[in-house]
C-alpha cells in the first residue's frame, strides 16, 4: 500500500456516514412519491443545489487537486492530507445535516430494504472500479473522484438503482396480485367500489359503517386506494366472514382505476366529484373525469352506479350512462336525485338531515362536520338502502359515525385551543367547506394554519389566492407555511383587506406551532387546513 492510499482509506468511514444518510433521505422522499423517478428527480433537482451547497463542491475540488499532486511526482503526502481533509469535510457534513423530523417517516418495506441494498451495491461497484481502474499515483484523486460523483448524482444513482430493481418488482407484484385475486375469488365478497376527486375516504368510511349493521364489512385503512395497497388490504385482512368490500379507489393517471377493477371486479360504484386534485399530473379536467368513469365503465350488467349530481361533470356522466342501473343522490333539485335531504342542520356536534328516498323518509345525525358531509351521508345511505339495510339500521349505525383521521376532525386539548385536524384536505372544494366549518364553530379566535394546495396544474395560483380571499372572510389570524408556496394564499389575503399585522409567514410546521402557543387563548378554533408531504418542505 503506498502512503496516498492511507489517505483514502481514512475519507472512507466519514463519507460512507455522510452518503448514508443521504440515501436514506432520498429513499424517504422516492417512498414518498410512490416509487416514480420521474418526479423524484424533480424533486432532487431543486434539492441538490441547496443540500450540498458551494463550499462542499469547492472542498471537494480542492481535495481532489490535493490528492492528483503525486501523479506529477510531488510527495505522497498531499495524497494523505487530501484523503484527511476528505474525512473531515463529509464528517462535518454529516454531523451537520438537518434533522427535522419527517412529517410521514420513511417506512422500510420490503422494498425500500431490495432498493437501498441495490443502491450500496452499485455505488460499492463504482467505487471499487475507480480504485482498481487506475495506477498508483493517481489512486487516490480517482477514489475520491468516484465518491464526489457518487455525492453529487446519488438522486440518479438511487433511479438507476431502481430502473434495474423494475423485472424483480414486477414479478413481486405479479405475485400479490395473483394471491389477492385468488382470496377474492374464494372470499366472494360484494364489492363497492369508490372513486372521485375528493370525498371518497370519507364515503368509504360511511359506507362501510352502515353496511356493518348488516354484515361484516372490510375496508382499507386509512387512504389505502393503491393497486398494492388494495392488494395489502386483501392479502391481510379478507377473511371469510367478510360479505361486502368498499374499496376506495385512488388514480393519478389514465388506466389507474381500471386496474383497480380490473383487481376487484367491483358489483356497486360511486362516483363522488371531479375536480382539479392531481391536475398536475394528469393534464386536463377530461382526463380526470375519463379516469374516474373508468369505475362504472367495469360495472357488470346487474351492477349499480352511485352518482353524486349536485357535481355537474358526474351529473352528466350519470345522465349518459345506460348500461348500469344509475342511482342518483345529491341536494340540488334540478339534479333529479333520487337520494336526497329535505332538511340540513349541522352544528359543531354534527349533521342531522330528514332523508326522502321516494316515499320513505327518515332522521339520521351523525358526527361529521359541515354541510358538503350531508353528501358523502346521502351516498352511503343509498348504498346501504340498495343492499338492503333498513333505515331503523342506518339510523343506529350513522349515530356512531364520526370524523376519519385528519378529515375535520374535532381535537379538543385540554387548557388550549380547539383544533380542527383537516390535514388531508388538498382540493379547492375542500378547503372552503372547511372554511364553512370553522366559520360555523362558537369560541374566540378563528385562526387558519395551512401550505396551501398543490399539484393543481395550471389553476393552482388562481385557486390558492381564492382560498386566501375566503380565509380573509373568515379568519382573525393566518399563519402560512412555506413562503414561496403560499405566495398566492398572501396575495388573495391583502387583496381581500385582511390586516397584515395578522398574517404570519412561516418556514415549517414546527415554527406555526410554535407561534400558536404565544397566539391562540383556550377559547379560539384553529383550522390545520392540508399539510404537505416532506417533499414540499421548503
Amino acid at each position: 500500500m503506498i502512503a496516498a492510499d492511507l489517505g483514502v482509506l481514512l475519507a472512507v468511514p466519514a463519507w460512507a456516514l455522510f452518503w448514508v444518510a443521504r440515501a436514506v433521505r432520498n429513499l424517504h422522499i422516492f417512498q414518498l412519491e410512490e416509487y416514480q423517478s420521474r418526479r423524484f428527480l424533480r424533486w432532487w433537482r431543486a434539492e441538490a443545489a441547496r443540500s450540498i451547497g458551494a463550499p462542499t463542491w469547492l472542498g471537494m475540488l480542492a481535495l481532489l487537486a490535493l490528492a492528483a499532486l503525486p501523479a506529477f511526482g510531488l510527495p505522497e503526502l498531499f495524497g494523505i492530507f487530501a484523503g484527511v481533509g476528505w474525512a473531515v469535510l463529509f464528517g462535518v457534513r454529516f454531523f451537520r445535516r438537518s434533522r427535522v423530523p419527517a412529517k410521514k417517516p420513511l417506512v422500510w418495506t420490503a422494498r425500500a430494504k431490495r432498493l437501498f441494498g441495490l443502491t450500496a451495491v452499485v455505488v460499492a461497484g463504482v467505487a471499487a472500479a475507480g480504485l482498481t481502474a487506475s495506477a498508483a499515483p493517481l489512486r487516490a484523486a480517482v477514489a475520491l473522484g468516484a465518491m464526489g460523483l457518487l455525492t453529487v448524482l446519488d438522486g440518479p444513482v438511487l433511479a438507476l438503482a431502481n430502473l434495474l430493481a423494475q423485472p424483480v418488482e414486477a414479478a413481486v407484484r405479479r405475485f400479490y396480485l395473483w394471491q389477492a385475486r385468488r382470496k377474492l375469488r374464494a372470499v366472494g365478497p360484494y364489492v363497492i367500489g369508490v372513486t372521485g376527486s375528493y370525498g371518497k375516504t370519507s364515503t368509504k368510511e360511511i359506507i362501510a359503517a352502515l353496511l356493518s349493521a348488516k354484515a361484516e364489512t372490510l375496508k382499507p385503512p386509512g387512504s389505502y386506494n393503491t393497486l398494492m395497497g388494495l392488494c395489502l388490504t386483501i392479502n391481510r385482512w379478507l377473511a371469510p366472514h367478510h360479505r361486502f368490500f368498499v374499496a376506495e379507489m385512488g388514480a393519478y393517471g389514465r388506466g389507474d382505476i381500471k386496474a383497480l377493477c380490473d383487481l376487484v371486479a367491483p358489483s356497486a360504484g360511486v362516483l363522488t366529484a371531479i375536480g382539479p386534485e392531481h391536475l398536475e399530473r394528469f393534464g386536463t379536467i377530461e382526463a380526470i373525469e375519463q379516469t374516474k368513469y373508468e369505475l362504472i365503465e367495469a360495472l357488470p350488467p346487474d351492477g349499480i352506479a352511485f352518482f353524486n349530481v349536485d357535481d355537474e361533470r358526474v351529473r352528466r356522466l350519470a345522465d349518459a350512462t345506460r348500461h348500469v342501473r344509475v342511482v342518483r343522490y345529491g341536494l340540488q333539485p334540478e339534479g333529479r336525485p333520487d337520494v336526497t335531504a329535505a332538511q340540513i342542520q349541522t352544528s359543531p356536534r354534527g349533521i342531522e338531515i330528514e332523508v326522502v328516498r321516494g316515499d320513505e323518509r327518515f332522521h339520521v345525525r351523525c358526527g361529521l362536520l359541515g354541510r358538503h358531509n350531508a353528501l358523502n351521508l346521502l351516498a352511503g345511505i343509498a348504498v346501504a338502502r340498495e343492499l338492503g339495510v333498513a333505515p331503523e339500521a342506518i339510523v343506529r349505525a350513522a349515530a356512531g359515525i364520526t370524523a376519519p383521521e385528519h378529515r375535520l376532525q374535532l381535537i379538543p386539548t385540554p387548557g388550549g385551543p380547539t383544533i380542527i385536524d383537516d390535514a388531508y384536505n388538498a382540493n379547492p372544494v375542500g378547503v372552503r367547506a372547511a372554511l364553512e366549518v370553522l366559520a360555523e364553530m362558537p369560541g374566540g379566535k378563528k385562526i387558519l394554519v395551512t401550505p396551501g394546495m398543490v399539484e393543481l396544474g395550471p389553476v393552482e395560483e388562481e385557486e390558492n389566492r381564492r382560498f386566501g380571499e375566503a380565509a380573509a372572510a373568515v379568519c382573525d389570524l393566518v399563519i402560512l407555511v412555506g413562503p414561496r408556496r403560499t405566495a398566492p394564499i398572501q396575495a388573495g389575503l391583502r387583496a381581500a383587506g385582511f390586516p397584515e399585522e395578522r398574517l404570519f409567514v412561516v418556514r415549517s410546521l414546527a415554527e406555526a406551532t410554535d407561534l400558536l402557543r404565544l397566539r391562540a387563548a383556550p377559547a379560539d378554533i384553529v383550522l390545520f387546513c392540508n399539510d404537505l408531504p416532506d417533499q414540499y418542505n421548503e
